[in-house]
C-alpha cells in the first residue's frame, strides 16, 4: 500500500511531470495505432504516416521535457544547458587525478584553471595563517584559519557567481565584523554547528558545488617559525616576512604535527602533483614539513612539478632567481619530492614593473641552465596574466599543466 501511495505522489500538482507523461503516452499510443492497420488504401497509408509522425513527435517531446523537468530540480544550475551538464559530469570525471599543494592566492589561481580540464582535483592547503581575518578567527574561536581554504573552495566552485561573490565579500564596516569575509564566518559557524573543522569544509564544498576536494594538510593547530641567516628567529606566519631578512630555514611548531589522513589518501591516488605558486616559506613549504606528507610524495612515481613564482616576494624571496626558489624548496624536503619545474617565460607589462618595484617585488629571473643542473626537467611558457597584476594566469597555467601531463603520459611512460 505504501508503494502505491508513493507512486501516486508522482502525479501531485505542480511537479511538471504529469503533462509530459501524458504527452509521452499519447505518442506511444499513436505509434501503436499507426502500425496496427494492414489496409493498403493510399489514403489510409497517408493517414497512418501522419499519425506515425505525430506520435513520434509527441514521444520525443514528452521524453525530452520529462528529462528536463528532472534535471531542473536535481541539478541546481538551471542556466546551463544539458550538454554542459553532461560534459561536466562525464568528461571532467575522466580527467587526470591532480593534487595541488600550497596556499594563498597562488594555489587558488591554479585551481581555477585546472577545473576546466578535470574534476579529480585535490587541493592540499596550508593551515598556518595568523594574520587578517583568518588570524582573528583563529585566536577568538580556536579553530584552524579558514582564509586559504575559502579561497580554494571558491576557485573550484561551480555555483552561480553571486554565491561565489558572497563567500568572498569582506565587511567594510561594523566594529568586530570589519575586515572579516563572509566565507570565513560561514566556515567558522559551520565548525561550531558540526563540531569539526573538517566537516565544515566538506559542507561548504557542497554549498559551493565544487569540482574536486579541498583538504587541510593537517587538522592540528600549527604555527611557523623562521630562522634568518643572521641567526635570529621569528614566530608567526604573518610576522615572518615583516622582518625583511634573508630566511635560512622554516620550521613547524609543533615539529611532529600530524597529517590529515585525507591528504595522504589523495597523494596515494595522484597521477600528478603540483606545488605552488605562492609564498615559498609561508604557504608551500609548510605543507611538506609534515614528514608523512613528504614521505608519501617521495614514494609516488608521477610528475611532481614545482611552479615558480612570477615575481619575488619582499621579506621572503628578495633577489631570488627561479633556481634559488627551487633550491630553497629542495633544502627543506627530500630530493624525491620534486622532479619538474615550470617557469614563466612570457613578457611582463613594463608599466606594472615600476609599481611592483615600489613594493620591493621584482621579476624572477629564469636561469634555465642552473635549473637543469639541479636534476629536474624544466618546462617554460607564457603563463603570466595580462591584467593589472603580475601573476599567473589561471587559464594559461591550467592548460600548460594539463599539456605537461599529456606529454608525460604519451612519451615518458612508453
Amino acid at each position: 500500500m505504501k508503494k502505491f501511495f508513493k507512486f501516486i505522489r508522482w502525479f501531485y500538482p505542480g511537479l511538471r511531470i504529469k503533462r509530459w507523461v501524458i504527452v509521452l503516452v499519447i505518442g506511444l499510443l499513436l505509434l501503436l495505432g499507426s502500425s496496427s492497420s494492414s489496409k493498403d488504401i493510399l489514403l489510409w497509408k497517408i493517414v497512418n504516416t501522419f499519425i506515425f509522425i505525430l506520435g513520434a513527435g509527441a514521444l520525443i517531446t514528452g521524453t525530452a521535457f520529462l528529462i528536463k523537468s528532472f534535471i531542473e530540480v536535481i541539478y541546481p544550475h538551471k542556466e546551463k544547458g544539458l550538454i554542459d551538464i553532461i560534459y561536466e559530469k562525464r568528461f571532467l570525471a575522466k580527467g587526470p587525478k591532480i593534487v595541488a599543494i600550497g596556499g594563498g592566492t597562488g594555489l587558488s589561481t591554479i585551481l581555477e584553471g585546472l577545473k576546466s580540464y578535470t574534476s579529480n582535483i585535490s587541493a592540499i592547503v596550508a593551515v598556518a595563517d595568523e594574520g587578517g581575518s583568518s588570524g582573528r578567527i583563529r585566536e577568538e574561536f580556536g579553530i584552524l584559519p579558514p582564509g586559504d581554504i575559502r579561497n580554494c573552495l571558491v576557485s573550484l566552485s561551480d555555483s552561480p557567481q553571486l554565491m561565489r561573490d558572497l563567500f568572498q565579500y569582506r565587511f567594510k564596516e561594523g566594529g568586530g565584523m570589519k575586515g572579516h569575509s563572509f566565507g570565513n564566518l560561514f566556515i567558522t559557524a559551520l565548525t561550531e554547528v558540526t563540531g569539526s573543522f573538517k566537516d565544515a569544509v566538506e559542507e561548504s564544498s557542497k554549498v559551493l558545488a565544487i569540482r574536486g576536494r579541498v583538504i587541510p594538510s593537517s587538522l592540528d593547530e600549527i604555527r611557523l617559525k623562521a630562522e634568518y641567516r643572521d641567526g635570529t628567529t621569528q614566530d608567526g606566519e604573518d610576522k615572518i616576512p615583516d622582518v625583511a631578512k634573508p630566511i635560512k630555514k622554516i620550521f613547524l611548531m609543533p615539529s611532529d604535527a600530524q597529517p590529515n589522513p585525507e591528504a595522504l589518501d589523495a597523494i596515494r591516488e595522484a597521477e600528478m602533483i603540483v606545488f605552488g605558486p605562492g609564498s615559498l616559506f609561508t604557504s608551500i613549504i609548510p605543507n611538506l614539513l609534515i614528514k608523512e606528507i613528504s614521505d608519501e610524495i617521495v614514494k609516488r612515481d608521477v610528475l611532481k612539478v614545482y611552479i615558480c613564482n612570477v615575481m619575488t616576494q619582499h621579506g621572503e624571496t628578495d633577489g631570488f632567481t627561479s633556481a634559488d626558489h627551487l633550491s630553497m624548496f629542495m633544502e627543506h624536503v627530500d630530493k624525491g619530492v620534486v622532479n619538474c619545474c615550470l617557469v614563466n617565460s612570457g613578457g611582463l607589462k613594463h608599466k606594472l614593473l615600476f609599481k611592483y618595484a615600489q613594493e620591493g617585488s621584482f621579476p624572477v629571473i629564469f636561469d634555465r641552465e642552473r635549473l637543469k643542473r639541479m636534476g629536474v626537467t624544466v618546462f617554460d611558457g607564457d603563463v603570466v596574466s595580462k591584467s593589472n597584476y603580475l601573476r599567473h594566469d589561471s587559464e594559461k597555467v591550467g592548460k600548460k599543466i594539463v599539456n605537461i601531463y599529456n606529454e608525460w603520459k604519451k612519451t615518458w611512460k612508453e
